[in-house]
Formats: structure tokens, sequence, C-alpha cells
């Protein structure tokens, strides 16, 4: 099991799922809208300090799941029908 939820993004008019920083890694090779905005470079440099031993692997996720969805790369799912039970029935409970 990963040590973080994977994430779907549409890049070049792909799904990819990001699923290990591997998959980050890759992703951010990849043609991105805006190749030089500053969360993306960070998220670069976040990915190759985990690489080599430096910052968490969740750090590094959490970087690159910002730089794509500043760049409206990252596609979120809505919740599925028994979160929404669920969320209901917490919300009662309270």
């Amino acid at each position: 099991m990963t040590a973080f939820i994977p994430i779907t993004i549409s890049l070049n008019d792909k799904s990819m799922v990001i699923a290990s920083i591997a998959d980050a890694a890759k992703a951010l090779q990849q043609p991105w809208p805006s190749m030089d905005r500053p969360s993306r470079l960070e998220a670069i440099r976040m990915i190759e300090e985990c690489l080599a031993g430096h910052c968490t692997h969740q750090a590094a996720f959490a970087a690159f799941k910002a730089a794509a969805t500043e760049q409206g790369l990252h596609k979120q799912k809505p919740p599925s029908v028994g979160l929404k039970e669920f969320d209901g029935v917490a919300e009662d409970m309270m």
C-alpha cells in the first residue's frame, strides 16, 4: 500500500494515475500548461529531494498535488454514494 492516496491528473489529454513518487517524477517530465510556474518547479525540487532521501514521500507528493491542482490538472472525483450517506449519518450524530 502506498503512503498516500493516489490521484488522477489529466495531462496532454490523457488521464494518469499518480500512485508513487516515480509516477509523479514521470508526470513532471511531460509538457505542462505552464512549465515555469513556481509550484511545478518546487514539485520537481521536492521529488528530487525525496529520491535523494532528504524529505518524506508525503511532502514531495503534497508538492506535486499542489502544482497539479494549481494548473488544473488534478481531477477530483465526486464523493461516492456511500461516502455521502456516511457524511449524512455523521452530521446527524453531531
